[in-house]
């Protein structure tokens, strides 16, 4: 317990991508902890719990687990990374603050897609994360994205109705209907990244009273204009009314312009429809 606490509450160095973790809550036997990713854009929450078993072997066992708070298919091994990195020793390549122990892992178990390679917990922080997925010059906003990233959105958004309140499709949805697409879209990194970023946008929005206005304005380009991008003209003809009504609520309006710079050209057809002087 020493040992973990003195990496999250000192100086230690995360070697996952340079994270920042923070003891939330502290019992006698249990340590609940928060880490934010180096780009600072992602905050994973996770629960050690510690049983004492004093002149035996091992002397301590670690019960642990770790959920990522948003939306997320695939974790590349991100959640398993969280918990390993706290107790690793140096013989893992690790590097102690206080004790080096050796630890052996009984069982890991993980939701389906998500990974346990250790070998992904020690990396250099990534560069890439908040990289729009743009086609070429990132210059211009308006390039169009790749042909698997506008395959992997236009089957979402075709297919995927947003959640009203988290304003996220349901995975069960993605997974029963675009999973060949998804999957060409996990192993592009502007593709993945760019699609976090586009929830991350959307995450201060959800389970308030303007998602709903969120939700409608994306429910309208879903039925209304499908595939990717969407046309302007479709998105003023059918949705100007939602465009409307989410542009003269910050929250909403401010989480469309965020998403778009995330994705250029999934939004800028509702952005479009919105009122001109209603956008501030």
């Amino acid at each position: 317990m020493q040992e973990i606490k003195a990496r999250v509450t000192g100086e230690w160095h995360d070697p996952h991508n340079g994270g920042t973790y923070s003891l939330q809550h502290e019992g006698p036997l249990r340590f609940d902890l928060e880490r934010v990713t180096g780009n600072k854009l992602f905050t994973d929450k996770m629960i050690f719990e510690f049983v004492d078993r004093a002149n035996s072997f091992p002397s301590c066992e670690i019960n642990a687990c770790s959920e990522s708070q948003i939306f997320s298919i695939k974790d590349f091994s991100t959640n398993y990374c969280n918990l390993r990195n706290l107790y690793c020793g140096k013989g893992d390549g690790c590097v102690p603050v206080l004790h080096d122990f050796h630890s052996y892992e009984l069982d890991v178990e993980t939701s389906k897609f998500a990974g346990k390679d250790k070998d992904a917990c020690i990396v250099e922080p990534e560069t890439e994360r908040t990289t729009p997925m743009l086609r070429a010059t990132p210059q211009t906003q308006d390039v169009l994205l790749g042909a698997t990233v506008d395959e992997t959105l236009a089957c979402i958004s075709d297919n995927c109705p947003l959640d009203e309140f988290t304003l996220q499709p349901k995975p069960s949805c993605v997974l029963g209907n675009c999973t060949s697409n998804l999957a060409k879209c996990l192993f592009s990194s502007s593709c993945r990244h760019g699609v976090m970023c586009e929830l991350k946008c959307t995450e201060p929005l959800a389970k308030t009273a303007e998602a709903e206005h969120f939700s409608s304005l994306m429910e309208c380009m879903r039925v209304h204009c499908p595939g990717f991008p969407p046309e302007k003209t479709c998105a003023a003809l059918h949705c100007g009314v939602e465009a409307a009504s989410c542009a003269v609520h910050s929250k909403c309006r401010h989480a469309l312009e965020c998403a778009d710079k995330c994705v250029p050209g999934k939004y800028a057809a509702a952005l479009a429809a919105m009122p001109r002087e209603t956008i501030i």
